[in-house]
């Protein structure tokens, strides 16, 4: 009798073999570097939330304002502890990235049974490290709310079981409701689901987010009525409400050079969405269509606010949920190894842009042009410019680096090298394949 022994896979070698201890050990850095390393503050509408829970923490009567109280509400047990030790402000600093720790943490543990475990780690590492995520993280600002709440709460409701999934929804209402202008983008999302899952509950998600939103507004006598920017050369500019043409206001977006979505958050360029079904199944892929969904959404409603830009901030704020899509479709397309060798150069592309946007949202935070926002400067430069582009900047203006921020440039770079070896090896060879097809004969000085 003849036995077939079974066949064993090879056991990876190399730098396979190191993988996982390599990747998770640069997202363990790169926690590190968005925890210790990146300055927190109380600035801007982050100060006037803190001010607001406050005072309502301490008197116990609902604060007047237009920002949200949802989510900062949430960093209450935070609050409590560092005003027992005086230093409650300092506390609240950290508690977007408590946030996006919780949300990380959350992720992993949704997809672990639907990804692989090496996709799992890119993805998590390029949301880490080669996202702009850094300038919502670093202050007491309400986009890390809701990212978490809708983001993940998307994740949780298509991927978990029924207690989870209904978790996940109830994040989502809190996310919007943090955001009223979420209210749009979680109208489209329940649109879609009911079409495709035909249940009219469904449809409870947004008409409670929108309840809440007017309850609150309500109690507190918000919503920026009467809110403008100043009279400025641009010609919309000065004007309340939704005052800018919102086709202007959808090019500039997605294309200015100083706020484009396209040049922050380049993954969304990728056609990822079949590879993302191939590579993680279909619940996956439908989390990745209602985060553009919803992307799309925001993406209509502050085409026509006259702020669209988001102000006196560090990139495209209102939009930074578009990290969870961007880094998703990057993840798969990085380690395709069916996609051409033009796909290939354009994810390499990506990647590259991706990786420099963390480190000028990281290292070279602090420099921004003194011709926008220095007194008397011309702040629509940053926003159109490319010359003074936040992303641009650092290039031209070349500033002295200190010693951590010359380690935090190594770090970035090794994250870049670490990510683009699959794909840069994939060009390498379809390079040297064609270079043996070309003719060697006929070829005279």
């Amino acid at each position: 009798m003849i036995t077939v022994e079974p066949v064993r896979a090879k056991a990876p070698t190399g730098l396979l073999r190191i993988r996982p201890q390599v990747e998770w050990t640069l997202i363990v850095l790169g926690l590190l570097n968005l925890i210790l390393v990146q300055p927190k503050g109380l600035n801007a509408d982050g100060y006037y939330r803190y001010l607001q829970l406050t005072q309502l923490l301490l008197t116990g009567t609902l604060p007047d304002g237009d920002y949200s109280l949802v989510g900062p509400s949430f960093s209450t047990p935070m609050w409590l502890i560092g005003h027992a030790f005086g230093h409650a402000a300092m506390w609240l600093r950290y508690y977007n990235i408590a946030l996006f720790c919780l949300g990380l943490a959350a992720i992993a543990f949704l997809l672990r049974r639907h990804v692989e475990a090496a996709l799992l780690r890119r993805f998590l590492l390029l949301l880490v490290a080669a996202s702009i995520v850094a300038p919502s993280l670093n202050d007491f600002y309400g986009e890390a709310f809701t990212l978490v709440g809708v983001g993940v709460g998307l994740l949780a409701a298509l991927t978990g079981p029924r207690r989870v999934a209904i978790a996940g929804w109830v994040a989502v209402v809190l996310g919007a409701v943090n955001t009223p202008a979420s209210l749009i983008g979680v109208a489209l999302i329940a649109f879609v689901e009911v079409v495709r899952r035909r249940r009219l509950r469904i449809l409870a998600v947004p008409l409670a987010a929108a309840a809440l939103v007017a309850l609150e507004i309500g109690l507190r006598h918000g919503g920026y009525v009467g809110a403008h920017g100043a009279q400025t050369i641009m010609p919309y500019s000065g004007k309340p409400g939704f005052s800018y043409p919102i086709i202007l206001g959808i090019a500039a977006i997605l294309f200015s050079f100083g706020r484009g979505l396209l040049y922050f958050f380049p993954g969304l360029a990728l056609p990822a969405s079949h590879r993302i079904r191939a590579a993680a199944g279909p619940e996956i892929a439908r989390v990745y269509h209602l985060w553009l969904l919803f992307l799309a959404g925001l993406i209509i409603v502050y085409a026509g606010w006259w702020a669209w830009h988001g102000g006196w901030s560090w990139g495209p704020r209102f939009f930074v949920i578009a990290i969870l899509p961007a880094s998703l479709a990057l993840a798969v397309r990085l380690n395709d190894t069916d996609s051409r060798p033009l796909a290939d150069v354009l994810t390499l592309g990506a990647l590259l842009l991706s990786v420099w946007g963390a480190i000028a949202s990281t290292v070279y935070f602090g420099y921004w042009p003194p011709q926008c926002y220095a007194p008397g400067g011309i702040e629509e430069l940053c926003h159109f410019a490319p010359e003074f582009s936040q992303l641009w900047w650092p290039m031209l203006a070349k500033p002295h680096l200190d010693a951590t921020q010359i380690v935090l440039l190594c770090y970035y770079t090794t994250v870049a090298l670490w990510l683009a070896a699959p794909v840069g090896r994939r060009i390498f060879l379809a390079i040297r394949k064609a270079a043996a097809r070309w003719p060697r004969t006929g070829w005279q000085l």
